[in-house]
């Protein structure tokens, strides 16, 4: 139990870390705290976002760092780039690096997806090219450990990009016309989206020399003056100090879990999507060593359904309101977002300067025409009694659901004059690239058809974004700016550059793999 590093988590960037760092020379041991691989990656659609990669210059597409960089300031919070410019350009240089390193070093290999930049209007967005997706792997590849790749709420015999195309579109014609290719998958053991990256990257890891260790929990962080030198952890049911000569990356995930953390944090959060060994042991020990946490009320926020998972109620990502025929209300029957925007996250968790919700809870009103459209969102509202309300007036709908009968008239009215005028002057629905990529010209549809539906629109975390500070080799900071030496830290339990707004679908898993191969390259290289 000696090695150069020790990476505490097995998610797209502590494997990251871990392969970049064996490549590197180092001897590595990865540990992770479930009987599973993967965490929240494995469970993911593991679409990913590298800008100006080589897929898409293949194909003829410009882009560059600079226009990366562009385009991330652009979209940024106001008074990001005070602390964040710096890791902005480490994802504008590196991202292409890193995926052509997974390449070459593991069986993954990478396609274009034909997703745009949620604000792709904005400079330096890119309609299409910066989106790519893993193409499918066999669990086979795992040896002993075929099985041990964690299980989704979602199936993964489809590739994030065959999603996007068709299946999420249509599911019954996507999946008729794939029959063939799922029956292969089945048989062969194929697996895409989160699990395939997984298997990719244990597998690279695995051919690099990399120990793995699962039911291996990290206790606390071992120091050696004010540098940290090992970790404690129980490994095969043994509690023992293991020395990291070079140091310890730091790549456990969210604190969706941590019933303190999110309580402090995210008030009033009805669902989570990540698994629950996400308990922010991360935050928790990099804070024990005088680190400084940052962007803790940062999260992906994201349109969801709910389903079981593990014998709980769990997220189900589900994008629900970008079809005509549905608006979306706050407490007080008002809109307040267009319901197609890429910023529902950050619209739904706005908060004010006490810090409380402005608009939570939040309703989806629809008419007929929805229901009978949107066959995915009625089937997941279904399983559960009284999630779903339904009148034959408007009134009567407010009446289910505690708002102002009068209130909710009049905002429905009003969106309805707007969509016959054809414009939303409240809200610009439907005038983005985005939301033109997923609505056209049918964004605006009246709600008028009865019987009229309500379901509540839900406070969901896909994964928190926040942790540690971190310098542009993801070092760990204190509240002072100087080093913790050998402590370093990667993805979402880091203070990520690319808080709740995001800057693009895929910026959860494409910045998790960019930190973690910077990460893994530096502490291979790092002085001892």
């Amino acid at each position: 139990m000696d090695y150069d590093v020790v990476v505490v988590g097995s998610g797209a960037a502590g494997l990251s870390a871990a392969l970049a760092a064996a490549h590197g020379g180092a001897r590595v041991i990865v540990l992770e705290k479930s009987r599973w691989l993967g965490g929240t990656t494995a469970m993911s659609g593991a679409g990913t976002w590298v800008p100006a990669n080589h897929h898409m210059m293949a194909a003829g597409i410009e882009d560059s760092p600079e226009e990366t960089l562009r385009y991330i300031r652009g979209v940024a919070p106001p008074g990001w780039s005070d602390s964040e410019d710096e890791l902005w350009q480490v994802l504008a240089e590196q991202s292409a690096p890193m995926l052509r390193f997974l390449e070459d070093e593991t069986p993954l290999r990478f396609e274009l997806v034909n997703h745009p930049d949620p604000y792709a209007d904005l400079p330096g967005g890119r309609p299409f090219g910066r989106m790519v997706s893993t193409t499918p792997l066999s669990k086979f590849l795992l040896g002993r450990w075929w099985n041990r790749v964690r299980r989704s709420v979602k199936t993964q015999l489809f590739t994030y990009r065959e999603l996007v195309d068709g299946v999420l579109k249509n599911p019954v014609r996507g999946a008729l016309g794939m029959a063939p290719t799922l029956l292969w998958r089945l048989l062969t053991a194929r697996v895409g989206a989160g699990n395939a990256l997984v298997i990719g990257l244990v597998r690279g890891c695995l051919d690099k020399g990399c120990r793995i260790e699962l039911e291996a929990p990290v206790h606390r962080l071992v120091m050696d003056g004010d540098a940290v030198a090992g970790v404690e952890a129980t490994v095969g049911g043994k509690r023992q100090t293991i020395p990291a000569a070079r140091g310890v990356v730091l790549a456990t995930g969210g604190f969706d879990w941590n019933r303190d953390l999110m309580a402090k944090y995210f008030p009033g959060i009805d669902l989570t999507g990540a698994p629950d060994t996400n308990t922010g042991d991360g935050q928790v020990m990099a804070a024990e060593v005088g680190a400084e946490l940052a962007h803790m009320d940062q999260a992906l926020i994201s349109p969801a359904t709910f389903t079981t998972y593990e014998g709980r109620r769990h997220a189900q990502p589900l994008l629900e309101t970008y079809a005509p025929h549905v608006i979306l209300v706050n407490r007080e029957a008002r809109r307040f977002v267009s319901e197609g925007s890429p910023a529902l996250g950050v619209a739904l968790d706005e908060r004010g300067p006490d810090g409380r919700h402005l608009h939570l809870p939040a309703w989806r009103i629809f008419d007929a025409r929805y229901a009978r459209a949107m066959t995915l969102s009625m089937h997941f509202g279904s399983k559960e009694k009284g999630f779903i309300r339904k009148a034959d007036t408007i009134e009567a709908l407010a009446g289910q659901i505690g708002l102002d009968p009068a209130v909710l008239r009049a905002t429905v009215d009003r969106f309805n004059g707007w969509s016959k005028e054809g414009v939303d002057r409240d809200f610009h629905r439907g005038e983005t690239y985005w939301e033109r990529f997923y609505t056209k010209d049918r964004a605006l549809g009246t709600v008028e058809q009865g019987p009229f539906h309500a379901a509540p629109f839900l406070y969901v975390s896909l994964g928190t974004k926040g942790g540690p500070r971190t310098d542009r080799y993801c070092r760990v900071l204190r509240p002072d700016r100087s080093v913790i030496g050998g402590l370093y830290c990667a993805g979402i339990a880091m203070a990520s550059p690319i808080g709740t707004k995001s800057v693009g679908a895929g910026t959860t898993i494409g910045p998790c793999l960019t930190f973690g191969y910077v990460a893994g390259r530096e502490i291979a290289r790092r002085n001892v």
